[in-house]
């Protein structure tokens, strides 16, 4: 197992409060970051610059995320609301109302046609997403404490939700909703569920566990120990053969998803890692609270403030955080 340890690491600057998510387009041209200050950023990510900052919310901004067609972006808030947005000049197409508290988490289906949004009210809404007409589609009600997890599998036929009553539900979208499956294992809240680009289910918990499953018969093929707190977040390589948990233990971890091998322990952090991501093309790896990490073919280089320099042509965040950032991601 290879550990990479350097406490060297590039800060970013930005909103006036704690960060709580961010996410890049799928052609990395946009960041957008959200926080406690209640805004999002725009900014280019190719420069540095802020294109925009909005301020519709009414409270913390607690996620974001892009359509995969990069069309749309959504943030969601404490404020109750989901937010739709039109990336191509950042104007809100529609407001979306429906939960009763807080909504923690919301994500886009991979034809940008539904969106999915967790909330502190026990329930996942689906929304039906169009530029004329954003609309409540169903509620899937099931859990019985915080929705703060969703993910839709690849071909968009199935939804995973993960809650703090430590359960996972599947459920089915095509030929009538339903939950078809309740994944029982982990023995603390389920803070992070993501499908691989091959159908496989992955979850991240406040047990300190991942666990990787069979969804087909709702069995637990693996669980993967070894942090030492708290999983914030999970991430899938590109070609599902590595599976990256960060924690607030302060490291990421690296793990074979064939033998459910950890092949590399990040470390370097002075802060809780609340972020990982792989890039598309799979040879960059993230992770951030406020490190940078990137993974190339050869291995893992920790990035420092020295090496971030030779780098800022191409990702240009010198000028983007000045908290931790408890969530990262790409479309």
């Amino acid at each position: 197992m290879n550990t990479q340890k350097d406490t060297n690491i590039k800060l970013l600057k930005a909103h006036t409060d704690e960060i709580n998510t961010c996410a890049f387009s799928s052609d990395l041209t946009l960041l957008l970051t959200g926080s406690d200050d209640s805004t999002i950023c725009i900014w280019n990510s190719q420069t540095g610059l802020l294109i925009h900052t909005l301020e519709r919310h009414q409270g913390p901004v607690r996620c974001c995320c892009f359509s995969l067609d990069d069309q749309y972006f959504a943030t969601s808030s404490c404020d109750r609301t989901i937010i739709i947005w039109k990336s191509s000049n950042c104007q809100p197409i529609a407001t979306l109302k429906g939960h009763h508290r807080s909504v923690e988490v919301c994500c886009f289906s991979p034809d940008s046609n539904m969106l999915c949004s967790g909330s502190w009210d026990n329930r996942a809404i689906l929304w039906k997403i169009s530029h004329k007409n954003c609309q409540l589609y169903t509620d899937l009600v099931g859990h019985t404490s915080c929705v703060q997890s969703c993910a839709f599998s690849p071909n968009g036929h199935h939804l995973a939700t993960g809650s703090w009553d430590h359960t996972i539900r599947i459920w089915k979208l095509y030929g009538g909703i339903r939950c078809i499956k309740v994944l029982k294992g982990h023995s603390g809240n389920v803070h992070t569920v993501v499908y691989s680009s091959q159908n496989h289910l992955a979850s991240g918990s406040w047990d300190k566990t991942v666990i990787l499953w069979n969804v087909d018969n709702g069995c637990p093929l693996r669980v993967l120990s070894g942090h030492d707190g708290w999983i914030q977040v999970c991430a899938f390589s590109p070609d599902a053969l590595l599976l990256a948990s960060a924690a607030d233990d302060e490291s990421v971890r690296i793990w074979e998803v064939s033998t459910g091998k950890c092949t590399s322990v990040l470390q370097g952090h002075v802060d809780e890692v609340h972020a990982c991501t792989f890039l598309p093309s799979g040879h960059i790896f993230t992770s951030g609270s406020v490190g940078i990490w990137f993974k190339r073919e050869s291995g893992l280089l920790n990035l420092s403030t020295e090496s971030l320099n030779t780098m800022e042509d191409d990702l240009s965040l010198q000028h983007a955080h000045e908290n931790y950032v408890p969530n990262l991601d790409f479309s």
